[in-house]
């Protein structure tokens, strides 16, 4: 493919990782952060007190917090595997707890946490890119 707007990176590149790989980068740091939150908030009641947060509260809240991050990473800076990996965070910062600690009743393999983590990840990481995504250009086109 050809590189677009005299730059080295295609349209494939900057559809996939963004148009800017600073800012891409800044979002994985983003994305590390808010796993790092999320598995701290999911942890047994007995190792963080009331930082835990209980199962049915958060669920809402996740879907909503990764349709947030990956719209908002797309918003800035495009990039369909930014957004996903931005959802990821939440997912798999919510699942892998589940799995490690045994805190859900039949316990689940940690293939399964990954299974469902990632389909997660990439269904509300895609719908989140497209909002997002969409959303910029037409600000754009609008403020234009």
């Amino acid at each position: 493919m050809e590189p677009v707007d005299g730059g080295s990176r295609t349209r494939t590149e900057r559809l996939f990782l963004g148009r800017d790989p600073r800012r891409s980068v800044r979002l994985l740091g983003v994305a590390g952060a808010l796993f790092v939150v999320t598995v701290l908030v999911h942890l047994p009641p007995r190792l963080v007190g009331p930082l835990s947060v209980p199962l049915g509260l958060s669920l809402p809240l996740l879907v909503a917090a990764a349709l947030a991050v990956a719209g908002g990473g797309a918003y800035l800076n495009d990039g369909l595997l930014v957004a996903v990996a931005l959802a990821g965070s939440v997912s798999y910062g919510f699942y892998l707890p589940l799995v490690v600690f045994d805190l859900s009743y039949p316990s689940e393999t940690v293939l399964w946490a990954l299974g469902v983590g990632g389909g997660f990840a990439v269904a509300f990481g895609t719908v989140g890119f497209v909002v997002g995504a969409l959303s910029r250009r037409v600000v754009a086109r609008v403020t234009a």
